[in-house]
């Protein structure tokens, strides 16, 4: 006949953490090949040129899906400097602007919901490098930054990471006054016969 041991303490609160927090997830299930997307989505905006004030003619936006790598591009620009990107699934994206030859990376990835619209202007900056590189594409020249907008910093409590830490400290937290609680229960009082 065989003996369980079982663990006591904290190595046994350490175990169920590690094991709540690293089981199998989404991604061991089996993968199924997702049709092609359509989307009712777009992002649309102005390009402007390094001032940020003059608007930019014959440039061309495309948005990459980082997920499925699928690219979706708008017209050429006219001298209003104009671009829209439509028909986008939703997702994560990172926009590419080309002008002459020239590739520039936007500095932050855009997040897009289901049939959302995001309203963004661009300006190249050919002499502040860019942040990554694009798979599929020339080398960039230079990155684009947002025109117009002042991003306020996440806080990392409610980012997505933030949340996750403070669930698996909670879980550990809750494990540990399980057992503590267990353990006085089973204590011999002093005063008990």
């Amino acid at each position: 006949m065989k003996t369980i041991r079982r663990m006591k303490g904290p190595g046994r609160a350490l175990a169920l953490l590690l094991a709540c927090g690293l089981g199998p997830g989404p991604g061991y299930a089996a993968q199924k090949t997702a049709p092609a997307e359509t989307g009712h989505g777009s992002i649309r905006g102005t390009i402007y040129q390094t001032d940020e004030s003059t608007r930019l003619a014959g440039a061309k936006v495309t948005a990459i899906n980082v997920r499925t790598g699928s690219q979706y591009a708008s017209r050429v620009t006219s001298d209003n400097g104009d671009f829209e990107v439509e028909g986008l699934p939703a997702g994560t994206y990172d926009l590419v602007i080309e002008v002459g030859g020239n590739v520039f990376v936007a500095d932050h990835i855009l997040d897009l919901g289901p049939g959302e619209s995001l309203s963004k202007s661009y300006s190249v900056q050919p002499q502040r490098p860019a942040n990554r590189a694009i798979a599929k594409m020339p080398p960039p020249k230079g990155s684009a930054t947002v025109v117009g907008e002042t991003v306020a910093p996440t806080m990392f409590w409610t980012s997505t990471g933030g949340k996750t830490l403070i669930a698996i400290l909670s879980a550990g937290a809750a494990v540990a006054i399980y057992d503590a609680t267990k353990s006085k229960k089973n204590e011999a009082s002093p005063s008990s016969p």
